[in-house]
């Protein structure tokens, strides 16, 4: 559904074994029927009491090649803290979901990111992270996090990794965690003064580094929007 995201040399990735603790616990598996009727795997991260940021690709699917599986989504089901078949936190299956129109229309990379709505505010059980729309500065050279649901692992193992943010553009961040495919849709997020806020939604891949939907105002006030 979108380019691979990548280990770039060695693999650093630590599995996580405490999901049903904070922060581990405000990342989701994520289980995605498509229109067609196949399926895939993700992640999405809480930003609110029932409201999940994710990639834009996890909840509309643009250009893969299968004119019936583009489109809406039909349902994502959601596994908050998800240890393998462990479900600390149970599962809730959504299929009221968010994009922007220039993901949803023009498949623009730069702007795919979307959200998962739940009808329970199972968020008030995990936790959310915050979000912030930071500048070019401060982000530059930071260190970043990532947290989630690799396909290149044990099926529902979470597992992280954080390195520093090598460039940003207005609406991209590129950083050399490591991640794979399945982990489309964590937060890319630092830690500022002991809390945790997103700055991007990891999506892509590339040879030197991976990259994410960068948390600009604009995506900051979808986001709360969304989460309202």
């Amino acid at each position: 559904m979108a380019g691979p995201e990548l280990v770039i040399g060695q693999d650093n990735r630590v599995q996580i074994t405490n999901t049903a603790d904070y922060p581990w616990r405000v990342h989701a598996s994520l289980l995605i029927t498509a229109r067609d009727g196949s399926r895939w795997i993700g992640t999405g991260w809480f930003v609110g009491r029932h409201t999940l940021a994710t990639a834009g690709h996890c909840v509309y699917i643009k250009n893969s090649g299968i004119a019936a599986r583009d489109g809406w989504v039909q349902s994502i089901q959601v596994m908050p803290g998800r240890n393998a078949a462990t479900l600390p936190y149970g599962s809730v299956t959504s299929s009221n979901l968010r994009t922007v129109n220039a993901w949803a229309n023009d498949g623009n990379h730069e702007y795919d990111y979307g959200a998962i709505i739940l009808s329970t505010d199972l968020g008030a059980q995990t936790g959310w992270f915050g979000i912030g729309a930071y500048t070019d500065a401060t982000l530059n050279g930071s260190t970043v996090n990532i947290s989630g649901y690799p396909g290149d692992k044990p099926g529902g193992t979470q597992w992280y990794h954080s390195d520093a943010v090598s460039s940003v553009g207005p609406r991209k961040v590129f950083y050399v965690v490591d991640s794979a495919g399945g982990q489309s849709g964590s937060a890319v997020y630092r830690v500022d003064n002991g809390a945790r806020y997103g700055v991007a939604v990891h999506a892509y891949g590339g040879s030197t580094s991976n990259s994410g939907t960068r948390i600009t105002q604009e995506v900051f006030n979808n986001l709360v929007a969304w989460s309202a």
